[in-house]
């Protein structure tokens, strides 16, 4: 009776055994626990708890915005047993553990179905206060069939009755909603074109949303501006408090960005 040749891994390329498994994953994975084992030396710095606490004192909500306290202070850039990106306090942000473990899974690449696959698709990403113009400057230039990430409409999407004054119940399923695109973003698909609109203050916001190569358009319009389009358009309240907020934010993250 004919029998079935034994199938390949489709990472390694090497032949299964008659149990179907590889080690190559396996093996992966202790070399990755092994690596890890070299840098956890930092959490174990006498610097590393005094910094924590800073920033967990000082950002009360996840910064991923899903609306849960935060639990865990994560390295916005991985560092890698590198000591300036370990105890840069512009590097570290407040997380809760569902964001935190998700964000480390991305970046390892045993999110989803392995490796990430970048697609070839023209990710924009556009930014700026409450009022700047980020929804309109996206409806002139996207085309039909154009992936558009927004914030609001996702809201409203959700049953949010305001398309500005979301429920805070609903800012967890809507932080979800919009991390769950941006995600799928590194999984094959057929659009052509992509745009992000998200308020994002900081450097590190921005780098968060926008996956690699895209491009980030930041709408800096003036405050003043911003606030006379909020009181023209009849925005909710709360909207004028946001823009100053934002402008605070912005200008405190330039001037503790790091010299070019």
């Amino acid at each position: 009776m004919p029998t079935r040749p034994p199938s390949r891994c489709a990472a390694c390329r090497q032949p299964r055994t008659a149990g179907g498994r590889c080690g190559c994953r396996r093996s992966s994975q202790r070399q990755a626990a092994a690596t890890r084992a070299e840098w956890s030396w930092v959490y174990a710095d006498p610097r590393w708890p005094l910094l924590r606490d800073q920033v967990l004192s000082e950002e009360p909500l996840c910064r991923a915005r899903c609306g849960s306290p935060p639990a865990v202070v994560d390295h916005i850039r991985p560092h890698r047993g590198d000591e300036l990106l370990a105890f840069d306090r512009t590097n570290l942000q407040a997380m809760c553990k569902p964001c935190h473990d998700g964000k480390t899974a991305h970046e390892t690449g045993f999110a989803g179905a392995g490796a990430k696959r970048l697609s070839a698709a023209r990710v924009t990403l556009v930014c700026g206060p409450p009022c700047s113009g980020k929804t309109t400057y996206v409806r002139e230039r996207a085309a039909a069939g154009d992936l558009v990430v927004d914030w609001d409409a996702l809201a409203q999407a959700l049953g949010s009755p305001h398309p500005h004054a979301h429920p805070r119940a609903l800012v967890p399923f809507i932080a979800e909603a919009r991390d769950a695109v941006i995600a799928r973003l590194e999984r094959r698909h057929d659009v052509a074109s992509v745009w992000i609109i998200a308020t994002a203050p900081r450097a590190s916001d921005r780098a968060w949303l926008a996956p690699d190569g895209a491009r980030v358009v930041l709408l800096a319009t003036e405050e003043d501006e911003c606030v006379r389009r909020a009181r023209r358009d009849e925005r909710p309240a709360g909207t004028i408090e946001a823009v100053e907020t934002w402008w605070r934010t912005y200008r405190a993250d330039q001037s503790n960005a790091p010299p070019r």
